[in-house]
């Protein structure tokens, strides 16, 4: 009796398809190293497998396809055929072939859409390794440049990778059993707090029977082991969910093959952190977003090769896609050595497109100005191409990100090169957060959101403008009270000796959370909300706790967008007297962005005109080619300190006469005289900062 094949077709599917990986990632190694013997034997034996297991589920074609690239690999093996580039690109054509079969897809020909023609297909193969030429393939080559060769460079020693005992397991199925360990989770949380109360009650009553007691302690022992079991299965299940983002990664080399080829540039592409684990319901999501950035890599970042030479770069543009695990986060890059992003383009771009006006655009730091790249529709090319060009695409990148709960930043030096790095949660399952509450009201944070917990005199509060502030390790940052952002009423009259504050943040970007109390962490299953609580601003999620009590998942990104609100005040006897003459620009250098925002906000109310620089060196260069009537900076910064930037300023003969205020946490005498010394005009501590404090000092500076 013949059996049923219609059971192992979605399984032959899957193999097939991780097989036609390693041959795309095999041939493109290959293409670099024909001489690799123990390759071109592994990518037979591929070829070898898809024969034989296409012919038993009776996918025929395949089965032709692959005979032939097996005796195409045979012929490599013996030395009778190389792997030139031509014939490799007749090979990838069997794969994508193969491909759209499994799939039971179409493809155009000149006949209409129909399958993949395989018979030809298969003459082609032929013709290509026995050293013989179809007329039309011929011309194809004559009009077609050369193709470049990439050179990928991977951790992994082979494209085989361990051999291991598996079972595959819907993806689904591993959903409906994470979901039912998170209800396990809240149970046991439950358990352990009714044990608890239970044994608080037994200690306390001396006359409770002996026998009521030591069931009892039995109960705590029972809760102790539900505890164990529990985080054994929640631990173990996760480990299954977990793959290696070789699976994502190991699709990239054939498609960069490609566009390097479609572009005439020469790239070396590597990959790192290969073995890095990752949730596969992450992983699945994150193709579409790498994809779109390395095409950019491709078309925008890497330069030609006449473009290289003159900037005296090797000839071969390099692109490193990578892999690590920071804490609770997993850190995806992508990286090249191009031309990277020039901030004056971006700036352009985004007054072309009105995202923001000339003069805010003007004042705006570099760093700060590259993050518009994200904004819907940006694009700093007029032509369209295949590659990228179309206004869309980093935006629905971010917006994929973020849908994920992680976050996307770019870092580029022009000529030098760019990196995009994103930030993704290990899961999006079963997370780890701090418990905190405002009122009567619990919440939750996502520990990777949180930089770290402190606790503040409330003399240690401070208010600029009509906002409140803190100064956290040298950085002044708003303060957002947890209790403020819903409208919570204070639980009672209570007096504080100190405050607990939460340091929260996204990308670069931190502001301080005051919050009642801080109950600890505790890991928590992340429920989606619906309407009408899913459209309460500040809100990501929720989740439900041990005792039935539904705890709400804070929003990061928006409450941090909430304290970093512009700053409105009534105007000062000085700030009146600023608006009241012509407009002067100052030169604001502080490497904390939260920092440098709030005193901006603080000189713009009162009509000042403002440009941020991070450090001393890019002050220095930017004061080169504009003169400002005052500068503000911190001491401790990157590249150039404070102290070396003054000195610098003072010995120019443009800014000899130009005030500089020192704005700083070092507070000792010998750094305040250093300060003088150097030539500041006046020197202003962080822990005693006021907004009126730094308005006098202007005012008496210059008037």
């Amino acid at each position: 009796m013949p059996f049923d094949r219609s059971k192992f077709i979605e399984q032959f599917k899957n193999e097939t398809k991780e097989h036609l990986e390693k041959l795309n990632l095999g041939f493109v190694k290959l293409e670099k190293t024909p001489q690799d013997k123990p390759l071109t034997d592994e990518l037979m034996r591929e070829a070898h497998t898809i024969k034989g297991s296409a012919a038993m589920m009776g996918y025929k074609r395949i089965s032709d396809i692959a005979h032939k690239m097996e005796d195409a690999f045979g012929k490599i093996a013996d030395g009778s055929a190389a792997p030139d580039s031509g014939r490799l690109n007749v090979l990838f054509k069997c794969l994508d072939a193969i491909g759209a079969l499994l799939e039971d897809k179409v493809i155009w020909s000149k006949k209409g859409f129909e399958r993949p023609y395989v018979d030809e297909l298969c003459s082609e193969v032929d013709d290509a390794f026995s050293g013989k030429e179809r007329p039309r393939e011929a011309a194809r080559k004559e009009q077609a440049p050369a193709p470049h060769p990439i050179d990928v460079r991977i951790d992994a020693p082979d494209i085989g990778g361990p051999k291991e005992t598996t079972i595959r397991v819907d993806i689904e199925k591993l959903d409906k059993l994470m979901n039912l360990a998170g209800e396990q989770l809240i149970s046991k949380i439950r358990l352990g707090e009714l044990v608890k109360a239970l044994t608080d009650k037994a200690e306390a009553n001396e006359e409770l029977d002996g026998s009521i007691g030591a069931v009892v302690r039995e109960l705590n022992k029972t809760s102790d082991n539900i505890d164990v079991l529990s985080s054994g299965l929640q631990e173990q299940i996760m480990k299954v969910r977990m793959v290696p983002v070789s699976t994502l990664f190991n699709a990239f080399p054939r498609a960069m093959r490609d566009l390097a080829h479609s572009k005439s540039k020469d790239i070396v592409f590597e990959l790192k952190g290969e073995n890095t684990e990752l949730d596969k319901s992450i992983i699945e999501e994150m193709k579409e977003p790498l994809m779109h950035l390395l095409r950019n890599a491709v078309d925008h970042g890497i330069e030609t090769t006449e473009e290289r030479i003159k900037k005296h770069k090797s000839i071969a543009g390099n692109i490193t896609l990578s892999a690590s695990h920071v804490g609770y986060q997993v850190i995806i890059e992508v990286a090249d050595d191009g031309r990277g992003i020039n901030p004056k383009v971006v700036k352009e771009a985004a007054l072309k497109k009105k995202l923001a006006s000339r003069e805010k655009l003007d004042e705006m730091p570099d760093d700060q100005a590259l993050q518009l790249i994200f904004s819907p529709g940006f694009s700093t090319k007029d032509d369209v191409t295949e590659t990228s060009g179309r206004g869309v695409g980093l935006d629905v990148v971010r917006e994929n990100i973020g849908r994920l709960k992680g976050m996307i930043e770019v870092v580029s030096d022009p000529d030098a090169g760019t990196r995009f790095i994103m930030k993704l949660p290990l899961t999006l399952a079963i997370t780890e957060s701090l418990i905190v509450t405002a009122g009567e009201e619990k919440f939750a944070i996502p520990v990777e959101r949180v930089a770290e917990t402190i606790r503040v005199d409330p003399d240690d509060i401070k208010s600029v403008e009509t906002k409140e502030v803190v100064t956290v390790r040298g950085h002044i940052l708003p303060l957002v009270r947890l209790s403020n952002v819903f409208n919570i009423p204070p639980k009672g009259i209570v007096e504080k000796t100190f405050f607990p504050i939460v340091v929260v943040q996204s990308v670069e970007k931190k502001v301080a959370l005051l919050v009642d109390r801080l109950l600890g962490r505790q890991d928590i299953v992340s429920k989606s909300i619906g309407s009408p609580l899913g459209r309460i601003k500040n809100i990501a999620g929720a989740t439900i706790t041990g005792d039935g009590r539904v705890v709400l998942i804070l929003d990061i990104p928006a409450i941090i967008e909430l304290g970093e609100g512009v700053v409105t005040r009534k105007p000062s006897p000085a700030a009146k007297a600023a608006k009241g003459k012509k407009r002067k620009t100052i030169l604001l250098v502080e490497d904390s962005l939260s920092t440098a925002m709030l005193e901006k906000n603080i000189l713009e109310s009162v009509g000042y005109s403002v440009v941020i620089t991070r450090d001393g060196q890019e002050a220095l260069e930017r004061s080169s080619h504009e003169k400002f009537d005052l500068v503000i900076t911190d001491i401790l910064m990157p590249r150039m300190d404070g102290f070396e930037l003054t000195t610098r300023l003072k010995k120019d003969k443009t800014y000899r006469d130009i005030p500089v205020i020192v704005v700083t946490t070092r507070e000792s005498d010998d750094d305040k005289k250093r300060g003088l010394a150097c030539g500041a005009d006046a020197y202003i501590l962080k822990s005693e900062f006021t907004s009126d404090a730094l308005l006098d000092t202007i005012e008496r500076l210059i008037g």
